[in-house]
């Protein structure tokens, strides 16, 4: 048999060198993970195993594990084998390997690896009981192609020939039952099932692989198995590039399938991103590091051709990193970025930064930086015209990663913002119905985003009548953006903002990838790294700092890890940093304060109504002689008096009250007003921020709210240092 094996891809290019390890590249994705040389897996594998790029592996893609048995795999007297899998690599197909390399070879070390070449499995051992006459292994080769028990009765099988595929065969016999002829029926091309899972919801899946008819890629989709049979699965397979029979024997491959599907391994199947079973799910569907289990991906972004890598990570750093450093908010934006993948290990909240300024001083320039991280810029970045629901769907796509917003002010709804910025942040989606009865599952996300506008959130809304919630502020921080103050050779910030633009678009994707896959080797260091740069940020703090400054604090730690963990794809040192991430959280703590925001925020709302209100809805006292009629009355205006103490004040009816008060709460707001002298204190028990109105005003005295019109004093912020 062994003068009929044919040559796997590249085995004649191997050096004959048998104790020299020669590397084989195994899997659906093998080959394009080796890229004709150019890969960017290629290229990382070989630099972790301190190999020679140029020397091409041999190579078992999709259609050479159809049958190994087929393939001479590695020269006879070769001994040392790495096999490095990509992508479906099924225990079938390892252990056909095996039997191969037992067979035709004489290897005594052949390891497993995975995408980076990190030992899964020593097969040595395996491969020499199967020399000694391991049955099992026997088993397992007539397993990877079964033989029909019975081929008097019709069966499915794959053929080769003018249209190959799958046929269903239906045998002719005689009296005695021997096959005189058969009719053979084509179905479709080639399409094999890897595996089974469940989803999220518990809805039942196959997978299934097969060769697109046209550009021949490998196309792996999740199935529904409820599905199978039906147009709906007909149809996917079709529009995917599967050529299939419309002929009434289509029907069988149902039953086919489905006792094809017991011999097969369980799978991951899920439409979020992010961390799935130990490894790292992109939105494109590729996968960094190695899950417990293969994944089935079933929810791509609307950006996934965006997940692309263009140019190299010394590229990226010579031709972006460089110019960026030394620039507090454009390092803020990476920082954004790396943190994204972070926040699961950390079990943190979703957050982001909210970028603004007047003039264009580099939002567009640091929102294209940041997504250089992942993907193309142009092809993955986001805009603020859109809905909640187009952005929860989005966010679902991109679970445990990193979302960029620009320009708040092409909002079309600018009532829809508040939503968005809220639910974005929440973490998880509307409950909504389903037809059958009962509720969909609620979409669930983690995410970091980066947004842009001239504006901060907090004025845009209020320009638009819309308070916006202090816990809002919190998890979408309000930084001004600084001018860049390191050009490097550049002589204008014009210059220095173009250059980054365009290396941006030639510069992506790969420094993401391997922020990534450093995480999934040091997610414990990670957890560490975190838990020290907390409790430097909160020492940091001045004793009066908020609840809420101290969440935002912790949030600037997360950042803080990123920058410092990914220090060695940066190239950006621990000082550097540092320092930028201070002066973006000082630029935030001088506009947001150390209190909690409500202590600001709603004596500036109730100020705010009754100057707006004083001259038209209250009646003044001492009375006018002549009063024009008050329509829709809030209360009484009791005017400073000359030569006495008395200062301005208003009795202010419950109703009225609450409507200056806006969306804050009696509970949250009287304790707050009360505490700064603006809203005087009762006797009645029960009713500890109501009082009775002066008969001389009115002799039926109605408990009223007395308030003092003071505009409270701004303290001055102080600021954090870094060696505090």
């Amino acid at each position: 048999m062994n003068g009929k094996l044919k040559k796997a891809p590249f085995l004649k290019d191997q050096p004959n060198a048998p104790l020299n390890e020669m590397i084989i590249l195994a899997g659906s994705e093998a080959w394009q993970a080796w890229g004709n040389g150019n890969g960017q897996y290629w290229h990382l594998l070989t630099e972790r195993i301190r190999s020679d790029y140029k020397q091409k592996p041999v190579i078992l893609g999709y259609d050479q594990l159809q049958d190994l048995r087929l393939f001479r795999i590695a020269p006879e007297n070769q001994k040392a084998i790495r096999v490095v899998q990509y992508g479906t690599l099924s225990s079938d197909q390892i252990d056909s390997i095996c039997i191969n390399l037992a067979k035709h070879t004489e290897a005594d070390s052949v390891l497993l690896c995975n995408n980076v070449g990190e030992l899964e499995q020593d097969l040595s051992g395996y491969i020499k009981r199967i020399r000694e006459g391991d049955s099992v292994a026997e088993t397992v080769q007539k397993m990877t192609m079964p033989e029909i028990e019975d081929k008097t009765l019709p069966y499915i099988e794959y053929r080769d020939g003018k249209l190959s595929g799958l046929y269903y065969v239906v045998p002719k016999t005689d009296k005695e039952g021997d096959i005189i002829n058969e009719k053979a029926t084509w179905l479709c091309d080639n399409l094999a099932i890897v595996g089974r899972g469940i989803n999220q919801n518990n809805h039942f899946y196959y997978i299934f692989e097969w060769k697109h008819a046209l550009n021949k890629t490998i196309v792996r989709e999740a199935i529904p198995a409820a599905d199978l049979g039906k147009a709906q699965a007909w149809d996917h397979f079709k529009n995917n590039g599967l050529r299939m029979s419309a002929c009434e024997q289509l029907k069988q491959l149902v039953d086919y399938f489905h006792a094809k599907g017991e011999c097969t391994q369980n799978w991951i199947v899920t439409n979020m991103t992010g961390w799935q079973g130990g490894a790292y799910l992109l939105p494109n569907g590729e996968i960094i590091g190695n899950p417990s289990q293969p994944i089935a991906f079933t929810a791509k972004s609307a950006s996934k051709h965006g997940y692309s890598t263009a140019g190299t990570l010394e590229s990226w750093q010579n031709e972006i990193g460089r110019y960026v450093v030394g620039n507090a908010t454009m390092m803020l934006g990476i920082a954004t970025a790396l943190a994204s993948p972070l926040l699961n290990l950390l079990n943190a909240e979703p957050f982001g930064v909210h970028l603004y300024n007047q003039s264009s001083k580099g939002k567009t320039t640091t929102l294209n930086i940041a997504n250089s991280v992942y993907g193309n810029p142009k092809e993955i970045i986001l805009t603020w015209n859109t809905t909640p629901q187009g952005i929860n769907n989005e966010a679902t796509a991109r679970n445990d990663g990193f979302i960029t917003l620009d320009e708040l002010g092409q909002a079309k709804r600018f009532y829809e913002v508040e939503n968005i910025a809220y639910s974005l942040f929440n973490g998880s989606g509307r409950i909504q119905g389903m037809k059958e009865g009962g509720n969909q599952e609620i979409n669930r996300w983690k995410i970091t985003a980066l947004s842009t506008g001239e504006k901060d959130l907090e004025t845009y809304l209020q320009s638009k009548g819309i308070a916006i919630n202090a816990g809002q502020l919190v998890r979408l921080l309000n930084i001004p953006i600084s001018e860049p103050a390191q050009l490097g050779e550049f002589t204008n910030q014009k210059a220095h903002a173009d250059h980054l633009n365009e290396m941006a678009l030639k510069n992506y994707g790969v420094i993401g990838r391997k922020w990534i896959a450093f995480l999934t080797e040091n997610k414990a260091l990670a957890a560490e790294t975190y838990k020290a740069y907390n409790q430097q940020w909160l020492n940091r703090l001045p004793a009066e700092a908020s609840s809420q400054v101290q969440r935002v604090a912790s949030r600037f730690a997360i950042l803080e890890t990123a920058l410092q963990l990914a220090a060695n794809l940066t190239l950006w040192n621990e000082k550097q940093n540092s320092e930028a991430l201070i002066k973006c959280f000082n630029d935030w703590l001088s506009d947001f304060g150390t209190n909690n925001r409500e202590k600001t925020v709603i004596p500036e709302q109730l100020l705010g109504w009754i100057f707006e209100n004083r001259d038209s809805r209250f009646i003044e006292y001492p009375f006018k002689p002549i009063e024009s009629p008050i329509k829709n009355t809030a209360g009484y205006r009791i005017l400073a008096r000359q030569n006495t103490e008395e200062q301005e004040h208003f009795y202010i009816y419950p109703k009225a009250f609450k409507e200056a008060l806006g969306e804050y709460p009696l509970k949250i707001a009287c304790p707050i007003l009360a505490d700064v002298g603006m809203l005087a204190k009762g006797t009645e028990k029960d009713r500890e921020y109501l009082v009775r109105l002066p008969k001389y005003l009115d002799e039926r005295r109605p408990r009223v709210y007395l308030v003092y019109p003071v505009e409270v004093e701004e303290q001055e912020t102080p600021q954090i240092e870094t060696n505090n």
